[in-house]
């Protein structure tokens, strides 16, 4: 698979086949509450961008928890874009995917109410152009929460995520090291996400590990504009 050889390549058929058919639920119950947790942070009519949307998991069950919000999902490899679709369809217009990098994000300034990225920044080429992309799009006071996987992470963190693969479990494990140098070995860690978010326009910013789950959440809005006084 061409991203165990450069995590920056898009990924090509057998990349998204793999993930998409054995990780990408192990991914999504990494955070069971995600998408509530998300509700209760923006209006209910809300317009929601998935940076790095994959096969559009994140996006279509984000759009079935919130029946009001309008999402868009955005992936450089185009064959997850198709799946996004083909899982979206019923959706109808509240939802709609497209192929693009998150290093140019083909939608204008304050476009979103929240953006959302999971699973995708280790891919980035750079991670702090994608991060400002992120903020560019994102109207002010915006929400912006980021998942990837933690470099630091434990053997038995690493280990219950993997045993969630879909894969019978002694194939699992032995993918165990797999994930620990190409997944988790390429993400991020604490001090790495702190450093992303150096002074950026943002308040409220919290990053940290995900209990008992090999992951690092990144949360926080984007500053508004001071209010001039008369």
């Amino acid at each position: 698979m061409t991203v165990l050889l450069d995590k920056t390549q898009r990924y090509n058929p057998l990349d998204s086949w793999f993930y998409d058919t054995f990780i990408s639920d192990a991914v999504r119950d990494m955070t069971p509450t995600l998408f509530q947790d998300i509700i209760a942070e923006i209006d209910d009519q809300a317009e929601v961008l998935d940076v790095g949307c994959g096969g559009g998991q994140l996006a279509v069950g984000l759009a079935a928890a919130g029946p009001r919000l309008r999402l868009t999902g955005i992936d450089l490899a185009p064959q997850q874009v198709r799946r996004a679709r083909r899982r979206g369809a019923v959706l109808g217009n509240r939802i709609g995917f497209r192929q693009g990098s998150a290093m140019d994000l083909p939608f204008a300034d304050d476009a979103f109410d929240a953006v959302v990225s999971s699973g995708s920044i280790k891919h980035w080429p750079d991670q702090r152009l994608g991060l400002t992309e992120m903020l560019r799009v994102l109207r002010p006071g915006g929400l912006l929460l980021i998942i990837e996987a933690d470099r630091g992470c434990t053997f038995d963190d690493a280990r219950v995520f993997v045993d969630r693969w879909k894969l019978p479990r002694p194939i699992a494990r032995m993918c165990l090291p797999f994930f620990r140098t190409y997944i988790a070995g390429y993400g991020i860690d604490l001090d790495d996400g702190r450093g992303l978010l150096t002074d950026l326009p943002l308040t409220g910013a919290t990053v940290e590990r995900i209990t008992g789950e090999p992951g690092i959440r990144i949360t926080a809005r984007k500053q508004t504009a001071p209010t001039l006084v008369q």
